[in-house]
């Protein structure tokens, strides 16, 4: 019987063992290939070991630029999608209307349902000169004439913040439906307002959750490509957009591999930063 159960796992555990063993065999030889030129046509590679391409990624001017705007942009996307989702969570896990968390969960659920690139041309559709948003507020007396949505940072931040949006609130559902009502229902019996409520009972005891959430979506918005490159038509670009057109536009395999090298340390060492911050804001609030 040992046996056999013995046969089954290694039979479960060689599929995993080789599709590991090819991912790592693939990133490394991307990893690689970083320390090399682009090769002349009909090869990937030429001369040399070099840092070259690590020093052209490091200390361009544009590269940083991109570096950087990738960097803080998401983060600050991030930042504002927990922030929308916190009440969101809570109507749908705490409202006494039913149909209404139901709805607000249905929209979500069909929202995370659609695709990427759906959702990506419902925005260029929406936020566009003749679009319905510009439309609505032109009629409204609320602008004169359009907003430049397309083209910008706030289309595609809008975008992507609409499209991280289902990951925070899933996440949050969980995290206030783990909250003891009664300590809130405590601080209302001793005088405390509903917004001292919130801040000084509710919102310390959400905070870790609130704190995954942000790494969770912080994560997903770091490796965003389809948004910047359907709305941002060229003119906002993220790491992504960078590494795909220098690996099948520009063909240079090795600038790629080093832009996505300092990339991946980059995004790494910010995770590391927030949970750092994170921690220091757990301990000061406990």
């Amino acid at each position: 019987m040992m046996e056999a159960n013995n046969n089954r796992a290694k039979y479960l555990i060689t599929p995993a063992l080789i599709i590991g063993l090819l991912i790592v065999a693939a990133y490394s030889y991307f990893g690689l290939s970083s320390f090399f030129l682009k090769g002349p046509p009909g090869t990937q590679f030429a001369g040399e070991v070099t840092l070259n391409n690590y020093w052209r990624v490091l200390f361009t001017g544009a590269n940083q630029s991109i570096l950087f705007s990738t960097l803080w942009a998401s983060l600050v996307m991030s930042v504002i999608t927990v922030a929308i989702a916190v009440p969101m969570a809570m109507v749908i896990v705490r409202s006494k209307r039913e149909w209404v968390g139901t709805l607000i969960m249905l929209a979500i659920a069909v929202t995370f349902l659609s695709g990427g690139v759906t959702r990506a041309y419902s925005w260029l559709v929406l936020l566009g000169n003749r679009g319905l948003i510009n439309l609505s507020l032109i009629e409204l007396g609320i602008v004169s004439k359009p907003i430049q949505f397309l083209y910008n940072w706030s289309g595609v931040g809008i975008a992507i913040t609409h499209y991280l949006l289902p990951f925070a609130v899933f996440t949050l559902i969980g995290v206030v439906q783990n909250l003891n009502i009664s300590v809130e229902e405590a601080a209302r019996s001793l005088g405390a307002s509903r917004t001292t409520t919130f801040w000084r009972i509710t919102m310390p005891i959400l905070l870790p959750g609130l704190l995954v959430t942000l790494v969770l979506v912080y994560s997903i918005a770091l490796a965003s490509f389809l948004f910047p490159m359907v709305l941002g038509g060229g003119k906002v670009r993220m790491v992504a957009n960078q590494i795909y057109d220098r690996m099948f536009t520009e063909y240079d395999v090795p600038y790629a591999a080093a832009t996505a090298v300092v990339f991946l340390i980059s995004a790494f060492a910010s995770i590391w930063l927030i949970n750092l911050v994170a921690k220091k804001i757990k301990k000061a609030v406990s």
